[in-house]
Parts: structure tokens; sequence; C-alpha cells
């Protein structure tokens, strides 16, 4: 093995480790967080307070995709060293984000007068456009100074920024929770999380001033034109892609607080938490391998790419099957453990959410590879139409068929099938390995081959464990933790026998034992 190599290898282990290790312990924290926000401020401020975050979703489309465009053009200068190149794009970054961050404020001005149209009960809850303008202050004043995490990321040291981010958040937790409890206010929660954001980002400024000193005493150098025109045109690629992020993500709690009321939003923001937590490790442990993806991908060998591509999914495409299973099997005994059956959905519905977290989850390797490879424009094109479906098919199942919850995300569901499962892979193949001969029989056997199965898998797993779960008295929160060991178990072994010789997931099995062995 090249020195190149053990060095991505090294990176990628420590950054995966060090992330899902810190990702778990911030999720520690907001289910903490959201357990005295529920008991002390209730069902509708937790709704209100879910749909500021997708309000603040659609304005982060101001940002337009800068800092991806600006992580991917660091791999290379990061690689060659090249101390004058890094300077004047972390220089362009840093005008770009003060830009942002004005944009957003203004924006959100903006929206405040709109705030009644989006909730059906908006005169429930007093002072409404206060709350929201300091929500809004937090979101704006995360791009000053947050712009030099760039450079950690790129240069495989994205673990340095989540520690720091993980010490504010941990702050704030207490702080807020000191609020909560003595002063009930909702107000003065809102300004302890933009207080802490803000000495946060001034930290990790200092933090990068050290360790890359040269940042500092090349400010003055900027991009050639050249070199703007590339980024430019990445950026226009980007703004497809946000526009498709911010509908599919960000408009399931827009629609629900549109048609049905802060109180639905409520309850499902407590499954979301759950959801995009679990999720949010997962993407952890696959994202965080991209900036080295990044650099094996310089090196221009598609054929070495594609079997680190092809491994990169199997390892997503287990994790993706046995969280699915114990999402399915867990969710609702939690629930009930957590918060009571008050804030319960209904079975259908957790089975509509786990059907959508596994789609969107097994797109992971695919997204790594579209960002490691620069393709933001032809990703654009396509999450433009992905928007557009979406929202009309999302729309269509909640009011045509009144399925709330279920029909927002049936549009998720849909859409992911009919354009992204296979418009996505294609585009990789063809502009990122340039190897389109290979992309049929990845996507008919490899990506819906095995995911039907996974899926089939999860079922029966499921309808075994729910079975046992009628001969157990067991308190909720055990049986959640009983349901969830069981079918990993059950998966785990089923798995190790129907890829025992895959070529892949052997790779993958050798060098995870090779590195316990060397440890």
């Amino acid at each position: 093995m090249s020195n190149n190599s053990r060095s991505r290898w090294k990176n990628a282990i420590v950054n995966s480790s060090v992330l899902t290790l810190l990702q778990l312990l911030t999720i520690i924290l907001r289910f903490i967080n959201q357990t005295f926000f529920i008991h002390i401020l209730g069902k509708e401020f937790l709704g209100l307070n879910g749909l500021f975050s997708n309000l603040l979703t659609y304005l982060s489309f101001a940002e337009l995709g800068i800092g991806t465009s600006i992580v991917f053009s660091l791999y290379k200068p990061l690689h060659d060293n090249d101390k004058k190149h890094i300077s004047a794009l972390m220089g362009f970054i840093r005008r770009a984000y003060i830009l942002i961050g004005v944009v957003i404020s203004f924006l959100g001005v903006l929206l405040v007068p709109v705030l009644p149209y989006l909730i059906k009960d908006y005169d429930r809850i007093p002072n409404i456009p206060i709350y929201f303008i300091l929500y809004l202050s937090n979101s704006a004043i995360s791009y000053f100074y947050t712009y030099k995490r760039s450079i950690l990321i790129a240069d495989q040291k994205e673990y340095k920024s989540s520690f720091n981010t993980f010490k504010y958040t941990a702050l704030q937790t207490i702080l807020q929770l000191v609020v909560l409890y003595y002063f009930k206010a909702y107000s003065l929660y809102l300004i302890v999380a933009t207080m802490c954001t803000l000495v946060s980002n001034i930290s990790i400024s200092r933090l990068v001033n050290k360790e890359y000193p040269y940042l500092k005493k090349n400010s003055k150098l900027k991009l050639d034109k050249l070199e703007l025109h590339e980024i430019g045109k990445n950026i226009i690629g980007m703004i497809g892609a946000k526009i498709g992020t911010i509908i599919v993500y960000a408009t399931d709690n827009l629609l629900l607080s549109a048609f049905m009321g802060l109180a639905i939003v409520g309850t499902y923001s407590n499954y979301l938490l759950i959801v995009s937590s679990v999720s949010a490790i997962l993407t952890k442990l696959v994202s965080s391998v991209t900036a080295s993806i990044g650099n094996l991908v310089v090196e221009h060998d598609s054929k070495k790419s594609f079997f680190v591509f092809n491994s990169h999914f199997y390892v997503n495409l287990i994790m993706t099957t046995i969280t699915s299973a114990c999402l399915l099997v867990s969710l609702n005994p939690f629930i009930v453990a957590w918060v009571g059956n008050d804030y319960l959905l209904s079975r259908e519905t957790v089975l509509v959410i786990v059907i959508n977290y596994f789609i969107n989850q097994l797109r992971q390797s695919i997204g790594v590879f579209i960002s490691a490879y620069g393709l933001f424009v032809p990703n654009g094109k396509k999450s433009v139409v992905e928007a557009l479906v979406n929202f009309l098919l999302s729309l269509f199942f909640l009011i045509e068929f009144n399925l709330g919850i279920k029909g927002v995300l049936l549009g998720t569901i849909v859409t992911n099938l009919i354009v992204n499962s296979w418009l996505e892979p294609f585009i990789v193949f063809k502009q990122g390995f340039h190897l389109i001969k290979y992309f049929s029989k990845f996507y008919l056997k490899t990506y819906l081959g095995n995911a039907v199965m996974m899926m089939c898998f999860i079922g029966l797993s499921a309808i075994l464990v729910i079975k046992i779960d009628t001969y157990m008295q067991f308190p909720a929160i055990l049986i959640a933790i009983v349901n969830s060991i069981m079918v990993s178990v059950l998966l785990l072994l089923i798995v190790s026998i129907i890829f025992a010789k895959q070529e892949n997931f052997v790779y993958i099995r050798k060098k995870v034992i090779d590195r316990f062995l060397k440890k």
C-alpha cells in the first residue's frame, strides 16, 4: 500500500471514529434539550421551533452551495501544498459568507409578514415575529467566521471542527436548560443559542489561524478570473442542488403547519429528531471520508475509484439496513418511554417514515462521490426536476387523499424512486468514473436488487420481533432496546451469510480486521 493510501485510510478512520462519537454525544444533548423543551413549553412551541428550522433552511438558499464548491476546490491545492492558492480560495469564501449573512438577515425580515399564512393556528402563540427574528439572528450570525471550517474539512481534519462545535453545543444545552427551568422563556432560549454560535465561530477562527498561519499572511491574495469562472460554474450547479434539498427536506413541516397546525408538527418533530439523529450518525460515518476520496480522485484512477465506491456502497447498505430495522421495531416503544402515548403516531405512519429513511440513506454513497468529483452542475440540473416533482406529489397526497404526515413523506419516496435512484448514480458513472458501461449492472443488480432484498429482510425480521413483543411484559424503553438488539443480530447474521464471498465486503472486512490487529 502506498504512503498516500495509508494516509487516506488513517485520516478517514480518525475522521469517522471521532465524528461518530461526537455525533452520538451531540444527539444525547439534543434529546435532553428537547425533553425539557417539551415538558416546559409544550407541543405547539415544539412545532413552532420545527417550523422556524424549516424556514431558515429555505433562507439558506442564499449560500448557493459556495461552501461545498470551495471545499472541492481546496482538495488539489492542499494535496500540492500550494499555500497561496489556498489563501486566495479562503479569502473568497470569507467575503462570500459575510455577504450571505447579510442577505439571509434581509430575506428573513421580509418573511415576517408572511408568517400568519404559514401557521394555521398563528393566534394561539403570542410574539411569533419576535421569536422568528431571534431564531433568524442565530442563523445569520453562523455565517461569520464559520467559513474557516472549510479548510479543516478539505484537509481531512473535520474532527477538530466537530470537537469545537460539540464543546459549545454542550455549553448551549446547559444554559438553555437553566433558562427553561427558571424562566420558561422561549426568547431567552433562542438568545442563548445565538451567543453560543458566535463564541463557537470565533473559537474555530482562532484555531484555524494557529494551524494555517499563512492564511493571515496572504489574506490580500485573490483568485484569478479562470478560477472564479470555474467556481462560479460549480456554484450555478449547486443552486439547483440547493433548490432540491430545500424543497425535499424543508417542505414537510411547512406543509403540515399550513394545513394541519403546529401540534402535528410538534408530534412529528419527536420522530424526526430520532430518525435524523440516526441519519446524522450514519451520514457522518459515510461522508467523513469525502475528503479522502477527493484526494484519491486527484490521482485520476477510475478503476480504483470505482472499486472504492462499491466498497463504500456495501458498507452504507448494511448500516442502512440494520438501522432501518431498528427504527421500525423501536420507534414507538421509545416514544412511549420518552414523551408518552400522547405523542404516538400510527404503525402505518412509522412504516412510511422508515421507508423514507431507508431510501434517502441509501443515496449517501452516491452523494459522497458527487461531492468528491465536483459534479455540481449535472447534479444541480437533476435537483431542479426532483424539487418540482417532490413538491407537487407531497401536496397531492396531503390534500387529495388527506394522508397527513404519510402523504408528505410519500411524495418524497416516490420522487426518490422515479428521479434520484437512477439519475444520481448515472451522473457519477458517466462524468465521474467515465465507466458508463458498468452503470446498468450496478443499478439493476447492486443498487436496486440489494435494496429490494434488504427491505424484504427488514420486513420479515420486524414481523418476527414484533411477534416476540407480544410475549414480553417489559417497560417500553426496555422493549425498544431488546427489539433493536434482536433485529440487529438477526440481520447481521443474514448479511454475513449473503455477502460472505462478495469481493467488496471481503475487502472491507479485511481492512477492519487488519486495523484492529495492528492496534
